[in-house]
């Protein structure tokens, strides 16, 4: 079976009452509508036979009440009926918020490694853009597909009832249908083409407005504002390139199929019309004939969409399972081993990391004691992030095991183990919210004391009382009205408020001055004494606040120790610090 197909049969199943009920619907509408010519046709047969045959009915207003009872009950099925457009949109909408709330769990399911390669524009697009509106999945999951499904039917029941009318007008009527096959057939691979790189068009926009609005100081700062508009009109004359293309074609399409049904239509005037004069086929079979005939032409149309949107849809759905199976690391936290209460040992035994073909690691092996504060050192891109993604099980090494007190971490309770952990990002991030909310993220149980201490211990105590609403006060996105340092220290107690057994900090100094950075360890000392902490730092002052430094080298190898001990023993490790030295003294 088509793994489309499955794809589709997978998530009817899920919603298997509600399309239940849309057959019935569907059946039920497509009933209701060809029952309307064909009973005109009796009438006005009835009315004729009535006027040329007044003997024959002695009664003949029976005859006309019998027919207008009838007329009534069709008009009551076509009022049940007319709930089928409303419910099909509504389940649209159902497969809409139920595709986007699954595929944003398998996103926020993902490693490191999954957001290096997806950019934040061009997943918006994919749990927006690709699953909203026609022709995309939620609309063809429910309409695409029942509207063909409507139109078929009533294709089917038409041409029953046209068969029985007259065989030789039937046959003629669909004369123009291989014409109508034969332009589908052509054109479908070019479609495909052209919606695949319209979607990736409205992607890469995505991807250069969420930038522009990350990176709006950055563009003012160099005054780039009309460089960058450049950019943009460049990639918005693209998707205009790819969406004109698109329409272009679709409007041909729907344009060629329409004037192939009208000569379907022609035909039926012209030998119909005929027919009739003859006295061949009776005034009221003209009538439906032609009716069905009109009717059928939007039906026609509806049966090549399907094919047609399907092939867009597709697309859309190799899009969304493109996020689904790319391979996360985290899959290999199977475990349901507890952590226990304490957290004593972290061990790196033989790991080995790369990114694609870029070895960073290379059977590293490092003991890190939880209770000590210990100082990564390296230059830049030597991997001190990435250890500290492994290290907290954000990505997981390709081979090797992380240790935490001698359990491998994979055989964890991933929840117990980072519930010990409190993470401060090297690019803080708050969201939108007051500053209390942001901070409680963490803990949302967390008490009164838990969260003074928190803000005493980030130094922001003093700051937030002097705003206007204090720790009411709203954050904007990404905390632009604050400043870099008190989001760093926002940052800081929210990590700090959960009372965590181990603190990672990757290069927060880099926001903080000497003094605060000063105050924060001797507050460290005061409320949190029992815990230890991993420091990224390019700050050599820091190295007084360290029991003990690792060291990543331009190699990729590992070593660690106390500072007296590296500078005596590693060349790599003095020339770094020289360095630092070096560049402090002249700046």
């Amino acid at each position: 079976m088509n793994k489309h197909i499955r794809w589709i049969l997978q998530e009817w199943k899920q919603q298997k009452k509600f399309i239940l009920i849309m057959v019935i619907l569907t059946v039920v509408s497509a009933l209701v509508s060809i029952a309307y010519p064909y009973m005109f046709k009796i009438i006005i047969d009835k009315l004729k036979d009535i006027t040329d045959n007044v003997g024959k009915y002695p009664e003949p207003m029976k005859e006309v009440y019998r027919i207008l009872w009838l007329l009534g009950a069709i008009g009551l099925g076509q009022l049940i009926a007319g709930i089928y457009p409303a419910f099909r949109a509504w389940v649209n909408y159902r497969f809409e918020f139920e595709l986007r709330t699954r595929y944003f769990r398998y996103i926020s399911e993902k490693d490191a490694r999954f957001f290096t390669k997806f950019r934040t524009g061009d997943l918006v697009t994919r749990l927006t853009n690709d699953i909203t509106d026609f022709p995309k999945i939620a609309w063809f999951l429910c309409s695409g597909i029942f509207r063909a499904f409507n139109s078929l039917i009533s294709i089917i029941f038409m041409l029953i009832v046209m068969f029985q009318l007259n065989l030789h007008l039937t046959i003629y009527s669909l004369i123009p249908l291989p014409l109508m096959l034969i332009v589908f057939y052509f054109v479908m691979k070019s479609l495909q083409e052209r919606y695949a790189n319209n979607q990736r068009a409205i992607s890469k926009i995505n991807d250069q407005l969420e930038m522009s609005f990350s990176a709006i100081h950055i563009i003012k700062a160099f005054a780039c504002e009309e460089k960058y508009n450049r950019f943009f009109d460049t990639s918005l004359e693209h998707r205009r390139q790819t969406e004109i293309k698109l329409i272009q074609l679709n409007a041909t399409i729907m344009l060629l199929w329409e004037y192939i049904s009208y000569f379907a239509q022609i035909a039926v005037i012209i030998f119909g019309g005929m027919m009739a004069v003859k006295g061949t086929i009776t005034i009221g079979t003209f009538m439906a004939f032609y009716t069905y005939l009109g009717m059928m032409i939007y039906p026609l149309l509806d049966l090549p969409q399907l094919f047609l949107s399907g092939k867009q849809a597709f697309v859309n759905m190799d899009r969304l399972e493109e996020i689904r199976e790319y391979p996360t690391s985290l899959d290999r936290f199977i475990g349901e081993v507890s952590p226990g209460d304490e957290l004593n040992s972290i061990e790196l035994a033989e790991i080995n990391f790369q990114y694609d073909a870029s070895p960073i690691f290379k059977d590293v092996n490092l003991k890190i004691d939880p209770h000590k504060r210990t100082l990564l050192l390296g230059g830049v891109g030597t991997g001190k992030t990435t250890l500290i993604e492994i290290i907290t099980g954000m990505l997981m090494p390709d081979s090797g095991n992380v240790n935490i007190n001698g359990i491998a971490l994979q055989q964890l309770k991933r929840q117990d183990y980072l519930q010990m952990l409190g993470y401060v990002p090297q690019e803080p991030l708050l969201f939108s919210g007051s500053i209390k909310e942001n901070i409680h993220f963490a803990a949302e149980n967390a008490t009164e004391n838990d969260y003074k201490a928190a803000i005493l211990t980030a130094q922001m105590t003093n700051e937030i009382d002097q705003m206007d609403e204090g720790d009411k006060t709203d954050l904007q996105e990404r905390g632009t009205n604050v400043s870099g340092g008190q989001k760093q220290r926002l940052t800081i107690a929210r990590a700090l408020i959960r009372r965590p057994k181990y603190l990672i900090f990757d290069d927060i100094t880099a926001s903080l001055d000497a003094q605060n950075e000063m105050k924060l360890w001797e507050a460290m000392n005061e409320y949190y004494p029992d815990t230890g902490a991993l420091v990224v730092s390019h700050r050599i002052s820091t190295i007084q606040y360290a029991d003990m430094i690792i060291f990543i080298k331009e190699d990729g190898n590992v070593i660690s120790g106390t500072h007296n001990i590296l500078l005596d023993q590693d060349a790599e490790y003095r020339s770094f610090v020289s360095e630092i030295e070096d560049y402090h003294k002249r700046n």
